[in-house]
């Protein structure tokens, strides 16, 4: 779809702003424009939901039309600014001393053994499935190139957080 008047072509310069989506089945959907992808024109949304957000991804044969700031989407910020709000709350965890750090990482040790989750601490990390994925201090985040997996420890990290 790398027409003239494709998603991308029309609407890329609202990357990062706060809009809506007109569906084709009448319905809308607000949030902040993550992307579009250039060959298919499909959308990601970063939507309100809860005290986060969930990405939508809106295929281009289902979207009539986008509109910039609606006026029901005011309370959105941009993209830049929950970036922003992310920077404060990163910068927050860091101040964290080492003896909580430590501590993080005894008790998420613990976590993972009692949900059979084999890992190994070395260069103050944890890897875990025989270095498949890494957790690194403050050890609130999971890197891994496998999407199944990934989602499965983040599950796993959002429960040890409830605890």
């Amino acid at each position: 779809m790398a027409s003239e008047s494709s998603f991308f072509d029309r609407f890329s310069t609202l990357i990062g702003q706060p809009l809506r989506v007109q569906l084709n089945d009448g319905t809308s959907a607000d949030g902040v424009l993550y992307c579009i992808d250039p060959e298919t024109d499909h959308l990601a949304l970063l939507c309100p939901s809860g005290d986060g957000y969930d990405v939508k991804i809106l295929l281009a044969h289902h979207v009539r039309d986008i509109a910039e700031r609606p006026q029901e989407s005011a309370g959105l910020p941009t993209l830049a600014e929950l970036r922003q709000e992310l920077r404060k709350e990163f910068s927050n965890d860091s101040c964290e001393d080492v003896a909580s750090m430590q501590r993080r990482r005894e008790r998420l040790g613990q976590f993972l053994t009692k949900n059979f989750i084999p890992f190994e601490e070395a260069d103050g990390n944890m890897h875990l499935f025989g270095g498949a994925a890494t957790m690194c201090a403050p050890f609130r985040t999971v890197q891994c190139a496998n999407e199944q997996l990934l989602r499965r420890l983040q599950q796993l990290l959002s429960q040890f957080d409830k605890q």
